[in-house]
């Protein structure tokens, strides 16, 4: 072996101890130092790479720029992006504008709607799942789940695209049906009932005919006898698992 051989060797050998010194100073530093609000990702898929901490994240994204999302990590083996959280008796107002629900309104650490805008820029690239977990009134926990879901542009309403169902229970969103339906609110009635069910129900939502599923309902509603708690809608690219 030659002397530049050995050279390149021993250069080779102390950049692969120094890299993996600053990866592991740099997952330390993550770790201790870091909170998630300080994070920009590019998916809620991204945190399966570091530490799997629930939260508000920064995510960049070619069709939305950069926002604020609450990442669900620990559900189903995580990656969700909260779109809706409703309490019953929550503090926050449903009963909102096109422009409201279009815009986004709440708290990510509390009940918010995520925004029809955002929610269609996420949805308008790649393939993605929904699911709503729910809290019953005896505190146990079910969901539903989908494995198609998209929203529309503005300019056709944000129509909903929902399909698959693999939760549990009753499939309300096909029962009715709300796959197709643009989206309603007190000020703009896309419904098909003579009336307007966001303003009957003090709530926007995919309404065909004053649907029993509404998650953005007070209480909120996921259809059947049900009486509910707490509701939680999230979406995630279907690849998520092979991040």
């Amino acid at each position: 072996m030659n002397i530049i051989t050995q050279l390149v060797i021993l250069t080779l050998s102390l950049l692969l101890v120094n890299a993996d010194l600053y990866c592991t100073n740099l997952y330390k530093d993550f770790k201790h130092k870091c909170t998630p609000s300080m994070i920009t990702i590019k998916s809620c898929c991204d945190l399966k790479t570091f530490i799997p901490s629930p939260g508000v994240y920064k995510m960049s994204t070619r069709t939305f720029g950069t926002s604020d999302v609450y990442c669900d990590t620990a559900t189903d083996n995580g990656g969700w992006i909260v779109i809706q959280r409703n309490r019953k008796d929550s503090t926050v107002d449903f009963n909102k504008t096109w422009v409201d629900y279009e815009k986004g309104f709440g708290k990510l650490k509390g009940d918010f709607w995520y925004g029809l805008e955002a929610i269609h820029c996420f949805t308008q690239i790649g393939q993605w799942e929904m699911r709503v977990d729910y809290q019953k009134n005896d505190k146990t926990w079910s969901y539903l789940h989908y494995n198609q879901f998209s929203v529309g542009s503005a300019s056709e309403e944000y129509p909903l695209t929902v399909g698959g169902f693999t939760g549990e229970g009753t499939d309300h969103f096909a029962s009715h049906p709300l796959n197709g339906m643009k989206f309603s609110t007190l000020d703009n009635d896309n419904d098909k009932r003579g009336g307007n069910c966001a303003s009957r129900l003090k709530s926007g939502w995919w309404y065909n005919n004053c649907e029993l599923i509404n998650v953005n309902e007070q209480p909120p509603d996921v259809g059947g006898n049900v009486r509910v708690l707490f509701t939680e809608m999230k979406i995630r690219p279907k690849d998520c698992n092979t991040h």
